[in-house]
């Protein structure tokens, strides 16, 4: 059966699928090879655990921007509502409110209170390894060392050591994933609760 394209879209994706088509023929494969590393070195294992921290993260905290989202879609104009929270930490302290504030979140409050708990707790480890920089691309003990510079605003510049310990890995890729789905769920029964009725 052939399609028609319809609209200006239509011809992309149909050029898109054409053009990857076309290298698939042709053998040309998309490459994220890292010249230098070698499969199973430490650098290896490193770069899988950052990675995996990075992209992992960015799906859990969509999930809390989903439900921030359902808020200001339901409740736009509360005066609560004057302004979107960027970063995690305002997130948190903007849905610990809702949730207190909005009877329609009352039945959801102790379940996000124990989730946002939890985002905090990760949320300092990823940052501290994705703001660290590291110290040896060697694992020393089973461990990779970061090296974290804090700043205490109107005062200074602190300097801390941060691990990514192979004990502590597989607990902190589980919490991870369970942030997802955890996160999901909720915000999947939160935008169900606060559909706009019509």
């Amino acid at each position: 059966m052939h399609v028609i394209p319809t609209s200006s879209h239509d011809v992309k994706v149909k050029v898109g699928i054409a053009r990857y088509a076309g290298q698939l023929k042709l053998g040309v494969t998309m490459s994220f090879d890292l010249p230098g590393v070698e499969s199973s070195s430490d650098i290896e294992k490193l770069f899988k655990a950052v990675g995996f921290t990075v992209v992992q993260w960015g799906m859990d905290e969509q999930h809390l921007d989903l439900i921030v989202a359902a808020i200001f879609h339901r409740f736009g104009g509360h005066p609560h509502l004057n302004r979107r929270p960027t970063n995690l930490t305002q997130k948190i302290e903007f849905l610990r409110q809702c949730f207190a504030e909005f009877t329609e979140l009352e039945q959801f409050q102790t379940e996000c209170d124990t989730l946002l708990t939890r985002f905090a707790v990760a949320g300092k480890k990823r940052n501290d390894i994705v703001h660290g920089a590291i110290a040896d691309f060697s694992a020393e003990d089973g461990r990779f060392m970061f090296l974290k510079i804090d700043v205490v605003p109107g005062e200074h510049h602190s300097i801390r050591s941060v691990f990514l310990d192979n004990l502590d890995w597989p607990v902190f890729r589980k919490e991870l994933l369970f942030l997802g789905r955890d996160g999901l769920s909720l915000a999947r029964r939160v935008w169900d609760t606060l559909k706009v009725r019509t």
